[in-house]
């Protein structure tokens, strides 16, 4: 029984250690800080040199397929989002088109980029 229990904790350890990365998997960076309705954005991202795949919490394991979304500033990793953009985004692309249609809140946000944990670009203003 004992055995067991020490397994099962070294276990939830790794699998805690895993998930709770101290470093960011990647960057976002964007070529627009102030965009209107009818704009479109250049939404790219620098995987941290060493990182492997799968990014797990960022992305599906197998597909590498994740969401990118508008956040309120300052938002936690795991916040939901504001506002989804697109749910078929390819973290191994490196790079998104978005152009901000009608249904686009007005405001100030973030731009995240994963579905559990995500990773934010610098400030954006939606006019």
């Amino acid at each position: 029984m004992k055995l067991l229990l020490i397994t099962v904790l070294l276990f939830i350890t790794q699998v805690y250690g895993y998930l709770g990365e101290r470093y960011s998997p990647f960057t976002v960076s964007v070529d627009k800080h102030q965009v209107r309705r009818g704009d479109t954005v250049q939404i790219s991202w620098t995987l941290t040199p060493g990182v492997q795949f799968p990014l797990y919490g960022y992305a599906s394991a197998k597909t590498s397929k994740t969401d990118v979304g508008l956040l309120a500033p300052k938002s936690s990793r795991t916040e939901h989002y504001l506002y989804l953009i697109d749910s078929d985004l390819s973290v191994r692309d490196a790079s998104y088109t978005w152009t901000v249609d009608d249904d686009t809140p007005t405001g100030k946000y973030e731009i995240g980029i994963g579905f559990f944990y995500h990773e934010v670009s610098p400030e954006i203003h939606v006019i």
